[in-house]
C-alpha cells in the first residue's frame, strides 16, 4: 500500500513541477515501460500491477499527455462535439449525454458551440483537430465552408441530428418527417382543418423534413396550410410568427412547432394576445423539455428518444475510430441510424368545435 512519508511517492517528488512516467516507475521500482504499459490496460500487466500503477498515479498527480499517446500509436482519449446551441435544451441534453458515455471509457469530450455559422464551424474543427481527437460528433451548419469539408475527411465523423451532402461518412438522426405527419395526423383526427406551421428554414435537412411531414400529412385530405412560416429556431421568431398569422382573417385553430425553443415563443405570443391553448387554439411542440409538462394542461408534443440518440452517435463513433486504429484492409461501410419520435398527448390540444 502506498501511504506515510516514506512509501508515499507522492512525497518523494512534492517539489516537481511535472510528474512523469519514469517518476511513477521509480517510486514503484519497476520500469517505465511497465507503467505505460498499465496505463494502456495491456493484458501483459497484471491486475495487482495495474492497481499500484493506477494508485500512483492518483497520488501523484499524474496527468497523461495527450500529444505523447498519439505519438505511441494510442487511441486519443479526446472526443469532439461540434453544436450549433448550448442553451437549447436538446442540445444541452445531448452533451451531457454524451460526456457521461465517454466518461464511462475513460475518454473525454471537447465541446464546441457555431451558432450555425459556416466560419465559426470552420474555426471550431480547426481547433478541436489540433488535439488529434479520436473523433468528431457534429451537428452541421447550413452552409459549412469547404476547408471544414476537407478537414473532416481525414477523422471519424459522425452527423448528429442534420445530414449535410458533403459530410460523408456515418449518421445518428431523427425520423422527423414522420414525427411532424403524426403531430399533423392528431391535430386531422380532431376536426382541425385550418392547420398552421412554424419550423426551422429549409437550408437544414431537418428543415425539410418536418415541413415534409406537415405538407403529406395535409394532402392525405386534400388540405392547403393556413399559414407557414420558416426561419431561425429561437422564440423570438415564433412570437413574431404566431402574432402574424393569429392576426389574419381566417387564422389556425391549430399549430404545430419544429422546436422546443420555437413552441416557447409561441405560448409567449398567444398568452401575450390572452388566447388559452386547447380552448382558442390546439398547439403541438416538438421535443420534450421537462416544463412542457409543467404548462398548462401540459403540451402534446413530438417527443424525441434524446439519450438513446447521444449514446448511439457515442457508440458509433468508437467502434468506427477503432476499427481504423486496428488498420484493417477492409474498413467498415458507413453507419446511419434513424431513431423514431413518438407523440405525447397532453392538455395542448383538443378537439375543433366551429
Amino acid at each position: 500500500m502506498l501511504s506515510g512519508d516514506a512509501s508515499d511517492p507522492k512525497s518523494r517528488f512534492r517539489e516537481s513541477a511535472e510528474i512523469t512516467i519514469r517518476d511513477i516507475a521509480r517510486a514503484l521500482n519497476v520500469s517505465h515501460t511497465t507503467v505505460s504499459r498499465a496505463l494502456a490496460d495491456s493484458p501483459r500487466i497484471s491486475d495487482k500491477t495495474k492497481l499500484r500503477v493506477r494508485m500512483a498515479v492518483e497520488q501523484m498527480g499524474y496527468v497523461p499527455s495527450a500529444s505523447a499517446r498519439t505519438m505511441r500509436g494510442m487511441r486519443s482519449s479526446l472526443v469532439g462535439l461540434v453544436i450549433p446551441d448550448v442553451q437549447n435544451d436538446f442540445y444541452a441534453t445531448v452533451a451531457k449525454v454524451l460526456a457521461d458515455a465517454l466518461a464511462a471509457r475513460s475518454m473525454h469530450l471537447l465541446l464546441s458551440v457555431t451558432d450555425d455559422n459556416g466560419d465559426r464551424e470552420l474555426s471550431e474543427v480547426r481547433t478541436i483537430l489540433e488535439t488529434r481527437p479520436a473523433g468528431i460528433i457534429i451537428v452541421p451548419s447550413a452552409s459549412p465552408r469547404p476547408e471544414t469539408e476537407a478537414l473532416l475527411r481525414n477523422i471519424e465523423v459522425v452527423q448528429l441530428i442534420r445530414v449535410h451532402p458533403r459530410f460523408a461518412g456515418n449518421a445518428v438522426l431523427i425520423d422527423d418527417r414522420e414525427g411532424i405527419l403524426a403531430a399533423t395526423r392528431h391535430l386531422l383526427s380532431y376536426g382541425h382543418k385550418r392547420l398552421g406551421y412554424i419550423g426551422g428554414d429549409e437550408s437544414r435537412s431537418t428543415g425539410r423534413s418536418r415541413l415534409a411531414g406537415f405538407q403529406d400529412a395535409l394532402a392525405e385530405h386534400s388540405l392547403t396550410p393556413a399559414a407557414v412560416w420558416l426561419g431561425p429556431p429561437r422564440p423570438e421568431f415564433a412570437r413574431h410568427a404566431v402574432t402574424s398569422m393569429m392576426s389574419a382573417k381566417n387564422r389556425p385553430t391549430g399549430l404545430i412547432l419544429g422546436s422546443a425553443e420555437l413552441t416557447l415563443g409561441a405560448l409567449q405570443a398567444l398568452r401575450a394576445m390572452r388566447l388559452s391553448w386547447p380552448r382558442d387554439f390546439s398547439v403541438v411542440g416538438y421535443h420534450d423539455p421537462a416544463w412542457f409538462e409543467l404548462a398548462e394542461g401540459g403540451i402534446t408534443t413530438v417527443r424525441l428518444p434524446v439519450e438513446d440518440i447521444a449514446t448511439s452517435a457515442a457508440s458509433v463513433l468508437l467502434s468506427h475510430a477503432l476499427s481504423h486504429h486496428a488498420d484493417t484492409s477492409d474498413p467498415p461501410a458507413p453507419t446511419e441510424v434513424l431513431f423514431a419520435p413518438t407523440l405525447v398527448l397532453r392538455g395542448s390540444t383538443a378537439p375543433w368545435v366551429e
